[in-house]
């Protein structure tokens, strides 16, 4: 009987200790992650593609421009350089409720550019998934929607949509 039951537990363990070893295989593998600056603009949540961002500052005074359109706030000196205030409520079509909190600079633009956004929430990183062109939603400069829970570093616990900066600027830089 004791052998028996000695026999049986040795089998249990060895069954454990190989299902142990084929899932740390599993967890051991490095998911692949995108980063993103999420910003709000009134109650949406917007995420820019981190590589993209060249940084962030507090809402600072800045010189409108006449006869410019809505989307153009003005431009404003930013490390040396002059830079040009778009709203990023207004390129969106939406109803911009607040002067902004900060600025976000964009990295490589030319002429340089900077987006006003109510606030910036933080930095949210999420599983990489293949480009889909027809996942866009309604075809313009929103890429697609991250559901809450999503971020991997937990700083962002809601849901955001994706920007696709590129698709949002070509319409106000041509």
């Amino acid at each position: 009987m004791k052998a028996a039951l000695d026999a049986s537990r040795d089998a249990l363990l060895d069954a454990r200790a190989a299902a142990l070893a084929g899932r740390s295989t599993e967890a051991a593998r490095p998911i692949e992650t995108h980063g993103y600056l999420v910003c709000l603009c009134g109650p949406e949540r917007y995420g820019l593609p981190l590589g993209a961002v060249a940084g962030v500052t507090p809402q600072r005074p800045i010189t409108a421009l006449p006869g410019a359109p809505a989307t153009l706030r003005g431009i404003c000196a930013m490390a040396g350089t002059i830079v040009s205030v778009l709203d990023l409520a207004a390129c969106l079509g939406l109803v911009a409720e607040g002067e902004g909190g900060h600025f976000v600079r964009l990295r490589a633009q030319e002429p340089p550019l900077a987006l006003a956004v109510d606030r910036v929430v933080g930095i949210a990183r999420i599983e990489a998934r293949p480009a889909d062109p027809a996942s866009t939603l309604g075809g313009g400069p929103l890429l697609g929607y991250v559901p809450p829970g999503s971020d991997r570093t937990d700083d962002v616990r809601d849901g955001f949509t994706i920007l696709d900066l590129p698709a949002l600027l070509a319409r106000f830089l041509s």
